[in-house]
């Protein structure tokens, strides 16, 4: 591997927040799924406890500490599970180029469709993605509690 193409996957490895290792194997499996010569089920299980789904779901987010203030962000919920969310914020948003590090917890709050149930949960972000028109967290619930988890379950099912 020449040194540019090295300095290249590092470069992505970071942004993805991923080793250099992971974003490899990421890499060889896709191109292999992809000319047919793995099939999907032959890379393992889905390392994800709970099946997620896309969804569009209007939220806000609290914050403590460097990233933000108490007040609300506005932001969209993009997949959902019983065990995290995808959350992404808006260009221009009060959230800019952060990292975990900045955010390490946060209260994600938004209602169900069909119920209007208000769903409150505390998470913990596991992965920041910067893009060019926003920024993506990949988060954890930290505590479901038994009344969102059977409003979650009956969702998203």
């Amino acid at each position: 591997m020449t040194g540019k193409v090295r300095d290249a996957l590092r470069q992505a490895a970071s942004f993805e927040h991923r080793t250099m290792a992971s974003l490899l194997d990421k890499i060889v499996a896709d191109y292999l799924e992809k000319q047919g010569y793995l099939a999907g089920k032959a890379l393992g299980q889905e390392r994800r406890k709970h099946p997620r789904i896309k969804t569009a779901l209007p939220s806000v987010t609290y914050h403590r500490g460097g990233v933000a203030s108490h007040s609300p962000i506005s932001c969209v919920v993009l997949d959902l599970s019983l065990g995290g969310a995808l959350v992404a914020y808006p260009r221009g948003s009060e959230i800019k180029d952060a990292s975990i590090a900045e955010m390490p917890s946060f209260t994600l709050c938004f209602r169900l469709p069909r119920t209007e149930e208000e769903v409150s949960i505390k998470c913990h972000a596991r992965r920041v993605f910067n893009i060019d028109n926003g920024l993506k967290i990949g988060a954890a619930f930290m505590d479901l509690g038994e009344n969102h988890l059977h409003s979650l379950g009956a969702y998203l099912a």
